[in-house]
């Protein structure tokens, strides 16, 4: 099973899914720094009990964390410089949080996640940014958060900021803000804004395939690997897993990157929906209740259905592939609060079967 570590910021709990991380920051927010592993961990590789294996590690996502003790507004323009310069020409919409301390978080979500034997991991996504923080001059990236690499904790979102001199709020929470707040707003404008207490807002952000392969190909060449336009991620990927010692690969799906993962059935439901590229209704309204009951935003459980759907001039049915108007069927299922499928309903059905480990 995949779970998260939760920090205070020493690590006390694994986390399986969104009440277990919610009862947590109930627990601690306010008290207490509140932290979260920056991805998923695979309990079933544990090297001993309770020993989390960092290498088995879901890498969906780049995370930054830039820093400085002395000057945030040094942390403001790194982070505005490289929206400028890295993400504005990929056209990817990262998320990026003020942290309430002294610096920013940012993650760059990606296309899916990184199909990469264990044992490469931890050097490639320090490698990666390093060669980031190198090339765009990224001063106050921190080189520490580089060096945990897969096992970093982040500061999680709508959570206080605790003085640690005091032991006390400071008032500042660590808030996300959008890219157009970032690049226009002061340093102090966005601390005012920051005290005003958790933001509710869904901002916009992409999961980009553009840096997906940005670092896929800087993988190739430290592997020394040729790579060209024409080569598949999927292609690339496997002469980077060829090349590495180990013979055993990872495996996982594109539902696996979430906190909490679903039944077995709806993952292979899903799966098998990806791979014939259509969902009827009935099956669109099991994997969305699934979803959202799981603890899906909006924009995960619409890049779930896209993946569905991922054929040009495919017949979507009764879903949609303009974002706005899914986000108003996906947010009219959760204001029906419906539970989701049951068991017997699924077998009923015949999507879940008396032999499946699901409740």
């Amino acid at each position: 099973m995949y779970f998260r570590e939760f920090g205070i910021p020493a690590r006390i709990a694994r986390c399986y899914n969104v009440e277990q991380l919610e009862d947590k920051i109930a627990e601690f927010n306010g008290k207490k720094n509140c932290y979260t592993s920056v991805f998923v961990f695979d309990d079933t590789t544990d090297r001993a009990e309770g020993k989390t294996n960092y290498d088995s590690a879901v890498l969906n996502t780049i995370w930054f964390d830039f820093d400085d003790e002395k000057d945030v507004n040094k942390c403001l323009r790194d982070v505005r410089k490289f929206i400028r310069q890295y993400c504005k020409p990929r056209e990817i919409i990262p998320r990026i949080y003020l942290t309430g301390g002294k610096g920013f978080q940012m993650n760059i979500d990606l296309f899916s996640h990184v199909d990469l034997l264990d044992t490469m991991k931890r050097d490639m996504l320090r490698n990666y940014l390093t060669y980031l923080k190198e090339t765009y001059k990224l001063k106050t990236l921190d080189q520490a958060c580089i060096n945990n690499s897969v096992a970093c904790l982040r500061r999680i979102p709508n959570t206080q900021y605790i003085s640690k001199i005091e032991g006390t709020p400071t008032g500042v929470w660590c808030t996300q803000f959008s890219v157009e707040e970032i690049m226009k707003l002061s340093i102090e404008e966005l601390y005012a804004m920051a005290m005003d207490g958790p933001r509710t807002e869904e901002f916009e952000s992409t999961k980009s395939k553009k840096a997906f392969r940005n670092f896929v190909e800087f993988m190739c060449n430290e592997q020394g690997i040729k790579h060209n336009v024409s080569l598949s991620i999927n292609k690339l990927l496997d002469k980077i897993n060829n090349t590495a010692i180990s013979s055993t690969k990872h495996s996982g799906s594109i539902v696996n990157d979430y906190i909490m993962p679903l039944r077995g059935c709806i993952t292979e439901l899903i799966e098998r929906n990806i791979e014939r590229g259509h969902s009827s209704h009935e099956e669109n309204k099991i994997i969305g209740m699934e979803l959202i009951n799981a603890g899906y935003s909006n924009p995960d459980i619409h890049f779930v259905f896209e993946s569905i759907y991922n054929e040009p001039g495919r017949d979507w049915g009764w879903y949609t592939d303009d974002p706005k108007k899914a986000g108003h069927i996906i947010h009219n299922m959760r204001e029906k609060a419906l539970n989701r499928y049951s068991k017997d309903k699924l077998i009923q059905m015949k999507i879940c079967t008396d032999k499946c480990s699901c409740a």
